[in-house]
């Protein structure tokens, strides 16, 4: 769980950094904000797509983008935590090794000359 919870803080911080930006936009800032809001709502186990959709129609989709990234996040690192998506039972692959032909590594064949027949 701690290795969400440290993606979701830096997503945060690189939201922020984006927002300090000189050459964005006010509504590309406002994008981040919301992504940005996204983040931390995931984080707290709130849902605000109501009150975003509403009330903040232009960046709603910004602020669904932070918060399903946040939640599926977490929901990776607690079904790994738990060892459900590892294929249990399964090891290592075994490694190749080289085709053999007559005892010596095979080798792509040699041009050969060609006849045409009329």
């Amino acid at each position: 769980m701690k290795y969400a919870f440290t993606q979701i803080i830096s997503r945060i911080q690189w939201c922020r950094l984006q927002q300090q930006l000189q050459s964005v936009t006010p509504d590309e800032r406002a994008g981040w904000r919301a992504e940005e809001a996204g983040l931390v709502d995931a984080l707290g186990c709130r849902d605000r797509i109501d009150f975003m959709r509403g009330e903040h129609r232009s960046q709603f989709t910004r602020y669904q983008c932070g918060l399903e990234d946040g939640q599926a996040l977490l929901r990776l690192s607690a079904s790994t935590s738990r060892g459900t998506t590892r294929m249990e039972g399964l090891g290592p692959a075994p490694l190749t090794t080289p085709a053999r032909v007559n005892s010596r590594p095979s080798q792509a064949p040699q041009s050969m000359p060609v006849e045409s027949r009329r």
